[in-house]
């Protein structure tokens, strides 16, 4: 009987001693590292992260070969040195003073699945508004002239500190100009999409001088003679007195149906005149134009995107009770709630114009423009 006693005492003081797992409250990725958040436990006296690019793995001690280990002693905690636009797998455990915890994740039965940001847009929903330096192209391929004397496109910020691109027609300096300038975006992520559209806003900055000449394309390459042949164009000579004669913008779009790469590239071409002035382009956006019946066969989607102050949650029944998060471009949570029905709607009023990352149950991720 004695020996049944200590038995049980010391299975119970194993039980009672088994190190808590963590409690992670926020989980956000920028495009270099893995911003955690948690509540502090006493029991605990630091945390161990195993972690992966590309593929899943098995967590154990020592780490599998090829994958790597972050430990640290409390939240918030920042993972650093990841690359961009990447996937990686990450799963956690807790250390305690007497020994670990077990190997954590978010319901996936291994280690889940998060991507670190891209510095500039390379999938649908696809916003470009030029207030990213590092995003703006140059040289060849990207960037060219065919122009004489012709000039390249600039990266150009007006007085209110608004940035958006622009080519020249004439100049002081030079007098009459002939361009015909290039400059090419993307690759853009078009795996699954079909239709989408592109829109943009366009002027013609000087009133008396406002008869710039454009194309936009939209293709499957960067190079710039497959580009020129590519079904999906838009062009205009703007006219004078029209909504795009002068320093006001004016909104143009086009659709591209029947798309069938799995990349795409968007093309700005000033060309085909000379002795105007300037021609300014600014929020050049590119979205899916999923109709309401196809929705409805999408576990989870999101829409009117982009939108202005509120934001539809159509899911399956299945994710009603799971949390979501919106996460911002720099990876930051703004936003939480729960999905209570199959159709949640998010009030996004208070969020600044620019691209938010969904993220709710397992691995469900869409992104969406706020833009007013």
């Amino acid at each position: 009987m004695r020996k049944i006693t200590i038995l049980f005492l010391l299975i119970s003081s194993v039980v009672i001693s088994q190190c808590p797992n963590p409690t992670i409250t926020s989980w956000a990725m920028t495009g270099t590292t893995a911003e955690i958040g948690g509540t502090n436990d006493a029991s605990i006296t630091s945390y161990e992260i195993q972690y992966n690019e590309g593929s899943t793995f098995t967590p154990g001690t020592p780490a599998p070969a090829g994958v790597q280990t972050f430990t640290f002693a409390s939240f918030p905690a920042s993972l650093s040195g990841l690359s961009m636009s990447t996937d990686y797998y990450f799963t956690i455990r807790s250390i305690c003073a007497s020994d670990t915890g077990s190997w954590y994740d978010n319901g996936s039965n291994g280690p889940d699945l998060w991507t670190t940001t891209a510095d500039c847009p390379n999938s649908l929903p696809y916003f470009n508004d030029f207030e990213t330096a590092s995003c703006w192209p140059f040289g060849p391929q990207w960037h060219t002239n065919n122009g004489s004397p012709g000039n390249y496109w600039a990266y150009n910020t007006d007085a209110t500190g608004n940035t958006y691109a622009k080519s020249e027609s004439w100049t002081q300096q030079q007098g009459a100009l002939n361009p015909d300038c290039w400059v090419v975006f993307g690759p853009i992520d078009m795996g699954g999409v079909t239709d989408a559209k592109l829109s943009f806003k366009v002027r013609g900055v000087d009133p008396a001088w406002c008869q710039e000449n454009y194309t936009i394309y939209f293709g499957g390459s960067s190079n710039i003679t497959l580009l020129e042949n590519s079904p999906y164009t838009f062009t205009e000579t703007i006219a004078s007195g029209s909504d795009a004669c002068g320093d006001s913008w004016a909104y143009r779009e086009f659709n591209i149906l029947g798309y069938s790469d799995n990349d795409g590239y968007i093309a700005l071409r000033h060309h085909g005149v000379s002795d105007m002035f300037q021609i300014h382009f600014d929020d050049m956006e590119l979205t899916s134009t999923v109709s309401t019946a196809e929705i409805e066969n999408i576990e989870m989607d999101i829409y009117p995107n982009p939108t202005n102050n509120v934001l539809n949650i159509k899911s399956d029944l299945k994710y009603i009770g799971i949390n979501y998060s919106v996460i911002d471009n720099s990876g930051k949570v703004v936003l939480t709630g729960l999905i209570t029905s199959n159709l949640t709607t998010i009030n996004t009023e208070l969020l600044s114009e620019g691209i938010y990352l969904l993220s709710a149950g397992d691995n469900i991720k869409r992104k969406f423009i706020v833009m007013r």
